[in-house]
């Protein structure tokens, strides 16, 4: 999905409705999903863990937020162990 040479940039909405734009950084799977870590690049400190849902019948992907805050903090904890 992303590659050194041409980082995959993307804009997406924030938890407040702003605007921002964000580069993929990292993606990995976890309970038969795909995620993605991306870094707001407006913001050194801010990041989003993001799922990888492919698109029904095409080669699209979509990013979808992690709203369940259970989901979010097991994810969250998964990713520390490679910290």
């Amino acid at each position: 999905m992303n590659n050194e040479q041409n980082p995959l940039v993307i804009e997406m909405f924030d938890e407040n409705g702003e605007k921002v734009k964000v580069e993929v950084v990292s993606q990995f799977e976890n309970n038969n999903k795909k995620y993605v870590i991306a870094n707001d690049m407006s913001n050194e400190t801010d990041s989003y863990i993001l799922e990888v849902r492919q698109i029904e019948g095409t080669d699209n992907v979509e990013l979808l937020s992690i709203d369940d805050i259970n989901e979010f903090n097991r994810l969250c904890d998964y990713l520390k162990q490679y910290e």
